[in-house]
């Protein structure tokens, strides 16, 4: 089935840029993370001869180093699950659109949609935190981490309000996104946070996971609802949701 964004037929509103998706957006985001990798290990080695030689300009080196690490792992962070998901679901007519710029929210890192039955839209935010385990608590409505070196520190950033006006800005702003007609434009977005890497989730009490299929998934309902689970969980994760949804749309 062709759709908006491939189709050459279909005019975009004008306002709405052309957006990369699928095997051309991952390939642009991995030439820009071999490009920061490499970026990375020169300043990283002139950093430690300025070091040696003169710490006055080592100092001023040092942060653009430093400023370029967030990307980097953000960049890998994305190739990597876009990859599987790709792998997972291209057989099912999958669009993957990375890194969603939303003004004064960050970015959206994944928006999956499968245009085809079971329709759905998932809202994928790509989070870690080194070696840690992560805890909702319902009282404060807030995520914590725990590392193991000490006690419990909250998420700074509000990332159930962010996914969910990063969402209002998109459906305002990049309609074509979410499809052609007014149905698919409506229908909803499984708001989804992974946590990648070492960052894992932390044990919860019962009642706040949801099943789904063969799934035990946390489930976090402030202001909007949102699922949280670990890398491994995702792909099984939404394969048990469009099994679940598998009817006529």
């Amino acid at each position: 089935m062709m759709d908006a964004l491939h189709d050459p037929s279909i005019t975009l509103p004008s306002d709405e840029p052309a957006l990369l998706n699928n095997w051309q957006a991952l390939e642009k985001l991995e030439q820009e993370r071999n490009q920061l990798t490499t970026n990375c290990y020169i300043a990283a080695g002139l950093t430690a001869g300025l070091a040696l030689t003169t710490p006055v300009l080592m100092a001023m080196a040092f942060p653009v180093f430093r400023g370029m690490l967030p990307r980097l792992q953000k960049t890998s962070q994305i190739c990597t699950n876009m990859g599987l998901l790709l792998k997972a679901f291209e057989s099912q007519g999958v669009i993957i659109t990375p890194d969603l710029k939303v003004p004064d929210n960050g970015a959206l890192d994944l928006f999956v949609r499968f245009p085809n039955s079971p329709k759905a839209n998932f809202a994928i935010g790509l989070r870690s935190n080194g070696h840690s385990s992560v805890f909702y608590n319902k009282e404060k409505e807030n995520l914590y981490r725990r590392r193991q070196s000490g006690g419990l520190k909250p998420w700074q950033v509000d990332l159930f309000r962010r996914i969910g006006l990063q969402e209002f800005w998109l459906r305002k702003n990049r309609q074509a996104l979410f499809g052609q007609s007014s149905k698919d434009r409506n229908r909803a977005v499984v708001k989804v946070l992974v946590l990648t890497g070492e960052t894992k989730l932390g044990k919860h009490p019962e009642q706040m996971y949801a099943i789904i299929g063969d799934q035990k998934v946390l489930l976090v309902q402030k202001r909007v609802a949102v699922y949280i689970l670990e890398e491994r969980q995702q792909i099984p994760f939404v394969k048990a949701w469009l099994a679940q949804h598998a009817q006529p749309q």
